[in-house]
């Protein structure tokens, strides 16, 4: 299809089929044929949403009642740019960037849809509160228990939105006696209620989404830098190595995004209490019995040597040495005797006397 020679309504009708074929495919998103698709319903609805602008098509003070339902269904072009953003897996774009897309497209439709009064009061506050929160540092966000309640409400008002549609389209198919144009009028608005629903949804998972994405790029930039500046030459270590220990004590810890400029311990006294409470009550050694007798060696309190050593082996006595085997037999012989007289544990008595 020629883009710049299609109608609106040719364009309008291409993108929005082949995104439904997107949502049905069995394909995997990082498959090059998806993607070409992605790209293509990109394209289509781009440019139709360029024609509606250079058309004028809508005017910010025309309520919905006065439009047309074949203009009304253009109102879901941003919302289905913003669906097909999220759907690209572009190596030369950064997520954040095509998380950035998506979530205007997306606010697109929501401003669109709240001035031509189709926000509910219930989805009007909620998107307030997703642009305040995501505009501001402060979090807004509801309590645990009353977020649940909401996505409890928003997942069956959804269901019952898709399944009004579907009975819709039936009839718009079928019965050929009703009058089809508020047929496909209510049609269409449920349609933009439909996608109210999920572009909320949308808009809370891309801000989650944002944080913990900008978050790893804080880390990797922290690596490049350590990265830097662990490549740089010898001179310039031992010069940085030569400051002061006062170095970097004038100036702030944290940045104003409220990074760490310089390294920091954090402590206090309450710590410092808790750790002497906590803690054995014997004293604890300082040092391994190797190093404490090297210690003493080196001091001079241990004296080594000393004694005869012993003999490895005992001498045999020549036979024909006779004084030798005399002094030998009288050497066992009074051990013998002192053996006698001294019988074994003698002389341990437990202090009997």
């Amino acid at each position: 299809m020629d883009l710049n020679n299609a109608s609106l309504g040719e364009l309008f009708i291409s993108g929005q089929t082949i995104l439904n074929e997107l949502e049905d495919t069995t394909l995997a998103s990082i498959d090059p044929e998806y993607q070409a698709k992605v790209h293509d319903a990109l394209s289509r609805l781009e440019r139709a949403h360029d024609l509606v602008h250079q058309l004028a098509i809508f005017s910010s003070n025309e309520l919905i009642d006065d439009m047309s339902p074949n203009d009304m269904r253009f109102l879901l072009i941003p919302v289905y740019l913003g669906d097909l953003t999220l759907k690209v897996t572009d190596r030369n774009k950064s997520r954040r960037h095509i998380l950035e897309a998506a979530k205007n497209h997306f606010n697109t439709y929501m401003n669109a849809c709240e001035e031509h009064q189709l926000l509910s009061g219930a989805d009007l506050e909620a998107y307030k509160r997703s642009v305040d929160n995501s505009s501001s540092s402060s979090n807004r966000s509801l309590p645990p228990a009353q977020q649940r309640q909401q996505k409890i409400e928003m997942f069956k008002r959804e269901k019952a939105t898709e399944q009004r549609i579907r009975e819709l389209r039936e009839r718009l198919n079928v019965d050929e006696n009703e009058d089809k144009d508020d047929i496909e009028r209510d049609w269409v608005l449920a349609l933009i209620q439909l996608h109210i629903l999920k572009a909320l949804q949308h808009l809370h998972s891309i801000d989650q989404e944002l944080v913990m994405v900008k978050e790893m790029e804080a880390i990797s930039e922290d690596r490049q830098r350590m990265s830097s500046t662990a490549g740089r030459s010898d001179e310039q270590t031992a010069r940085t190595d030569m400051r002061p220990s006062t170095w970097g004590r004038d100036k702030p810890l944290l940045s104003k995004e409220g990074r760490p400029l310089q390294p920091f311990v954090i402590t206090n006294k309450r710590q410092a209490l808790k750790d002497q409470v906590f803690r054995p009550g014997w004293s604890l050694p300082t040092m391994s019995i190797d190093d404490y007798l090297a210690q003493e060696e080196a001091r001079g309190n241990i004296i080594r040597g000393g004694g005869e050593p012993p003999s490895e082996e005992k001498k045999e006595i020549d036979d024909n040495d006779y004084e030798a085997q005399d002094a030998e037999t009288m050497r066992q012989r009074n051990w013998d005797e002192f053996v006698e007289a001294n019988p074994k544990g003698w002389g341990n008595r437990g202090n009997k006397g």
